[in-house]
């Protein structure tokens, strides 16, 4: 028996069911996307390319409060395969009552590194004592202008300072949520010395070198014997460091240095907080699981609704298990159509609030990062679900 061309099931009560299924999918899509693009947000702050190299404070608890010695990146970039090498300053600040971030560098140490690209003024200098450049997601959050005077607070230290906008830029990374000052404002503002940094990033020849011959070399430099810091900024910025701040030697420890891809680094952080990949699309799920209540109650009522007509197939022939089927193969193609939709609804939803300048954890914006596999995923949990609901009902 056939019961294609039986249509005992009402528009209505589908479209209720399609409904609750729509929203479930799109609480499961919000959650979903919004804590992996913190994840593929943080795990990219650096660079993903497998040839950016980060050498990192191993002793920090988070990427923005460690110290390296800062002279380890000129010693560093002499190496056969070293391409490039940019020593880091980075601080969170206070710029007109706003939490951002600020990060001291060598410009032509990081354009060779990061594509930087200057969309009004000029680009950034690094004997420029009291000027800066702002990402362009960051101008338009804090409505910077050219030629701007902003009173910068650090967080870290108490300290403070006024700066200039030189330049607005784009640089397709997070940097654009940030500002670029010189490297020794940054470590000023960071509370260190100019032997210091908070990282320093390598662009290497992976045919060439590794980063594991990086630290074998800088473990070659931790046992020869160094001069401690001579200099250090004063109260005020006013006075200019060193032309060549990397010249400027400290002792280190080969076990509080850490030398890996960006990645990696980035990523190791959050493993040490149990915050994985797997874990987030996990605590995603549950989210859905916890919403799937209403459509089991959706998926059970509306078998309930039809139940009159559900008993006279049955008195014609129709058994149990071809009406399950047969409900399955019209209300299957309504879920996806609604998970669909939901999926879509978040992704709409979501870009709203990142173009509002919502979407931010710490200080930087949240990218939506579509992953394959959460489509499938939301797929399968809502089949699974409204299967398990029709072939468990009684009828």
């Amino acid at each position: 028996m056939r019961l294609r061309g039986f249509k005992y099931l009402k528009g209505g009560r589908i479209l209720t069911l399609t409904l609750i299924i729509t929203i479930s999918s799109m609480l499961f899509s919000l959650t979903a996307l919004t804590l992996l693009g913190f994840y593929k947000g943080f795990t990219a702050y650096l660079g993903e390319e497998e040839d950016i190299i980060a050498l990192y404070d191993k002793k920090s608890r988070t990427p923005f409060t460690g110290l390296v010695p800062t002279y380890l990146a000129e010693k560093i970039s002499t190496i056969n395969g070293v391409v490039a090498a940019s020593p880091e300053a980075i601080t969170p600040c206070i710029v007109k009552n706003e939490s951002t971030f600020l990060r001291g560098i060598i410009p032509e140490d990081l354009t060779k590194i990061n594509e930087v690209t200057i969309i009004e003024g000029d680009m950034l200098e690094l004997d420029d004592l009291n000027a800066a450049i702002a990402g362009k997601s960051v101008a338009e959050r804090l409505r910077l202008n050219l030629n701007d005077k902003i009173l910068v607070l650090g967080v870290l230290t108490d300290r403070y300072l006024e700066l200039q906008v030189k330049g607005i830029f784009v640089s397709h990374s997070p940097m654009d949520d940030e500002i670029l000052t010189p490297l020794y404002v940054g470590q000023w503002l960071r509370g260190t010395d100019y032997a210091h940094v908070t990282l320093i990033r390598f662009k290497i020849d992976g045919s060439i070198i590794t980063p594991s011959k990086i630290f074998e070399e800088i473990s070659k430099e931790a046992s020869q014997p160094t001069s401690p810091p001579t200099t250090t900024p004063s109260t005020t910025p006013s006075q200019e460091p060193p032309a060549i701040t990397p010249r400027i030697l400290a002792k280190f420890k080969i076990e509080d240095i850490g030398v890996e891809e960006t990645y990696t680094f980035m990523k190791n952080y959050l493993d040490r907080y149990g915050l994985t990949r797997e874990s987030l699309l996990i605590l995603s799920t549950m989210v859905f699981l916890l919403s799937s209540a209403s459509i089991v109650a959706a998926s059970k009522t509306i078998i309930a609704q039809h139940k009159g007509e559900i008993n006279i197939l049955r008195s014609i022939g129709a058994s149990k298990k071809l009406l399950k089927i047969d409900l399955l193969t019209k209300l299957l193609p309504w879920s996806l159509a609604a998970s669909s939709t939901g999926f879509a609804a978040a992704i709409a939803l979501l870009t709203v609030i990142q173009r509002s300048g919502y979407l931010k954890v710490l200080s930087h914006t949240i990218p939506l990062h579509i992953d394959p596999l959460l489509i499938a995923l939301n797929f399968i949990l809502t089949t699974l679900l409204l299967s398990l609901s029709i072939l468990h009902t009684d009828l």
